[in-house]
């Protein structure tokens, strides 16, 4: 549905052990989770595959901080389109000619048809960026990373993210191409 679409935007948190100092607390202490917590971006191509995974950031840290110092929007060029959910209010960080399709926001009381029907298409095509997150997350490596892992952290998330590019595709489309 989204023919120009290269790159598809979204971030998680993965829970860390409460830090002793306060100061170390506060920076990765995430208001979202109610938690100590690491960020990570994740960017996926439109067929399912994790093609871009940062290395973790504090909790605190905003997802448009995290696109910022990717360097990944350097791939991108005028015609291409990218895909987030609204919360990522990157488009003063892209290329110039690169779109971004996001769902709407609510600015009357009620969505209007078009509105409606334009989240259900961006839905349909983000819901795969949160399934590329869940078969990360599946290996359960990072569900609490204590102190003794935090300067491995970032590795070990990338790992687990290449690894789930090597299970079967997540899109049963791709699959079934990639069959015949």
């Amino acid at each position: 549905m989204y023919p120009n679409c290269r790159m598809i935007f979204d971030c998680t948190e993965v829970e860390v052990q409460a830090p002793s100092l306060m100061s170390n607390h506060n920076e990765v202490y995430s208001s979202y989770k109610s938690r100590t917590t690491f960020k990570a971006l994740i960017v996926i191509a439109p067929n399912g595959t994790i093609i871009y995974v940062n290395d973790l950031f504090p909790g605190s840290t905003s997802d448009k901080v995290l696109v910022y110092n990717c360097g990944v929007l350097d791939l991108l060029k005028a015609g291409d389109a990218v895909m987030a959910d609204k919360g990522f209010p990157i488009g003063d960080l892209l290329p110039p000619g690169v779109d971004i399709n996001l769902t709407p926001f609510k600015e009357t009381p009620q969505f209007t048809r078009g509105q409606v029907m334009e989240t259900l298409k961006i839905a349909r095509s983000r819901i795969h960026v949160e399934r590329a997150i869940l078969r990360v997350k599946y290996f359960h490596i990072l569900d609490k990373i204590p102190h003794s892992l935090l300067k491995f952290s970032s590795k070990v998330f990338q790992v687990c993210a290449g690894l789930t590019n090597l299970r079967c595709s997540l899109i049963k489309k791709v699959e079934d191409d990639m069959k015949s």
